[in-house]
């Protein structure tokens, strides 16, 4: 019982946060939706008028002083009103729906800027797809709950308010009797409203699987077609299908049974009028008028009291995806600025120094390193050698703080790796992948990534391309460096991936250079050439390189090797090959494989 008790309170308090979350976006455009509520309750006014001028024209049908001058009059009167309405409307839809289009733009950059600043391990646990569906199907519904629902509120309270107003003017004991089925849709908004909010949020993390499924299906089509999986594939996406199709029923059958139901009680209300009402005329006690006009206040009334229900409907919907997008928000980075951060710092020598450097993925898992202690000096270079998963890539990752230290110490120039800002740190390294990742864009603007100085024409561009032995390849394709290379680079070869990303991580010119396997995808002369012309250009620079060919690390300055986490090996290439270690024994293999081929 405690335990259920909780938990609700819980619920209703991230129901109130996720409230407050909507309010926070509204309140910064107050005047704009107050704008547009105003105008909306002038042209519900104008709307509400509009009967009363049609029930004193009818009743004056019967009079002796009725004249086709009045009916014109009066005409004239209800399409100047009609006119007045369509200008007003315009307006309070430009401020309303307006105001909703600018809180989607804000909301939608909120999460984006957040989910840039959230550390790698976050992004390791969440789909692609999930994020997708936030930032689209979730601000949409945050969109409508900031947007209509004001415009049915508005609705539903003043000409709602109003309609009653005149409905009792007319006759007070008619008018109580065609309310009564009214209270019986508030019963229902408040019974259905839950599992409405539950179903929605089913709904929408249906969705989100089918567009992870998507995403990974078309990013890894050419491992599906490979191994000819697209059977496999579209099975597994007709299933999430069926699931999205299952939760949207079920959504649906709420729906299909709340609206009608609201429908059904609004036009019992009609019935009533036409029973009661009906009566009153014959009795003289109503004017015919005043029974046309009740009739119009009853229609105007049904839309108010349904709007209610729509908007428990659209609310219900902005706080399950408010509560969605609070959950991302409460995301914290585990990689940050700490407040001990000298901002005083303002060059990297590239010095780097590990101390009982130890590392695990997760508290309970395996350490990845254990007790790491390395001096690269400024300027040299550290070659990298193990097995796979040995840990060299973590060790790489750690010295641009990509996840956080969880024993030991890294130091900079003398100083703890934690005193320096982060964009310092990581824009004096330049870091270069085994995978490296290109964006759909043209292959100057993933050479240069945003750094406006840099062009073809100003020849640094093809200068760095020439080191890095692309340039000619460049130039073979009909739209040269303005080549479009798509999604992840997919039309290149990944030896041209990779030294594109090689000429990306030297033209910012880093103090720190970490290779991180990046020329595995290339043949052996090309990787000579290559790792010449960067010893070259990194002359003066730390290098780190991180490989499983001999060939690539024995010019290095130090190389070590790694096994489960630990320096089991280090020294210089020519002191290595005298030990009779797993650093001589590789060697001794690659040279009888260059020496077949």
């Amino acid at each position: 019982m405690k335990k259920n008790q909780k938990e609700n309170g819980m619920e209703k308090e991230k129901r109130r946060e996720a409230a407050l979350f909507l309010f926070s976006y509204v309140k910064r455009h107050g005047w704009g939706v107050l704008s547009g509520i105003l105008l909306l309750m002038a042209v519900d006014f104008i709307q509400i008028m509009i009967p009363k001028v049609i029930q004193k024209t009818i009743d004056m049908l019967g009079e002796a002083v009725f004249s086709n001058a009045l009916i014109v009059k009066n005409t004239l009167i209800i399409l100047l009103l009609a006119v007045g309405m369509v200008i007003l409307r315009f307006f309070w839809r430009v401020f309303i729906i307006g105001t909703s289009r600018k809180i989607e733009k804000e909301v939608r950059e909120d999460m984006f800027s957040h989910m840039q600043l959230l550390s790698f391990s976050y992004f390791n646990r969440i789909q692609t797809g999930g994020l997708m569906a936030l930032m689209i199907n979730d601000v949409n519904a945050v969109r409508m709950a900031t947007g209509m629902a004001f415009i049915a509120l508005t609705d539903a309270i003043f000409m709602g308010t109003l309609s009653l107003f005149f409905m009792f003017s007319i006759n007070v004991r008619l008018s109580f009797f065609t309310v009564i089925p009214l209270p019986l849709i508030l019963l229902m908004i408040f019974k259905y409203g839950p599992l409405i909010q539950s179903r929605f949020k089913a709904v929408q993390e249906s969705f989100a699987a089918i567009s992870s499924h998507t995403q990974e299906s078309f990013s890894g089509i050419r491992v599906v077609k490979g191994f000819v999986q697209e059977k496999s594939e579209t099975f597994g996406f007709e299933k999430k299908c069926e699931d999205y199709v299952k939760k949207n029923i079920q959504l649906i059958r709420v729906w299909g049974f709340f609206f009608p139901s609201v429908t059904l009680l609004a036009n019992l209300s009609l019935a009533i009028l036409y029973l009661i009402g009906g009566r009153f005329v014959i009795m003289n006690a109503l004017t015919f008028g005043e029974f046309v006009s009740f009739t119009l206040y009853i229609n105007l009334l049904i839309w108010p009291v349904m709007a209610a229900g729509w908007v428990f409907m659209i609310l219900q919907r902005g706080i399950a995806s408010s509560k969605r997008i609070l959950e991302l928000l409460h995301e914290e980075p585990e990689v940050f600025d700490s407040i001990n951060v000298n901002t005083k710092i303002k060059n990297i020598e590239g010095e780097v120094v590990t101390r009982g450097l130890t590392f695990s993925y997760s508290k309970e898992g395996r350490k990845i390193l254990n007790s790491i202690n390395l001096r690269i000096p400024a300027g040299s270079s550290l070659g990298v050698m193990g097995k796979p998963g040995s840990g060299k890539s973590t060790l790489a990752s750690l010295f641009f703080r990509l996840f956080p230290l969880e024993a030991g110490q890294i130091l900079i120039d003398g100083q703890d790796i934690h005193r320096f800002p982060l964009n310092l740190l990581r824009g004096s390294i330049g870091y270069v992948p085994q995978d490296p990742f290109l964006f759909s864009e043209t292959i100057k603007n993933n050479i240069t990534l945003g750094l406006d100085e840099f062009s073809v024409e100003s020849g640094e561009v093809k200068r760095i391309t020439k080191l890095t032995s692309i340039y000619g390849e460049i130039m073979d394709f009909h739209d040269k460096f303005e080549t479009i290379v798509g999604e992840r680079g997919i039309t290149l070869s990944g030896g041209q991936k990779q030294r594109l990303s090689i000429a990306r991580a030297l033209i910012i010119k880093p103090n720190i250079l970490i290779l991180d396997d990046a020329l595995s995808a290339v043949d052996a002369s090309t990787e000579r050439e290559v790792l010449q012309n960067v010893f070259s250009e990194s002359a003066g620079r730390t290098m780190i390189i991180i490989s499983h060919r001999v060939s690539t690390v024995k010019d290095c300055d130090e190389i070590i090797i790694l096994d489960e986490g630990k320096i089991i090996e280090r020294g210089s290439h020519d002191s290595l090959v005298k030990k009779a270690g797993y650093y001589s024994k590789l060697y001794e293999l690659q040279q009888l494989e260059e020496q077949i081929i």
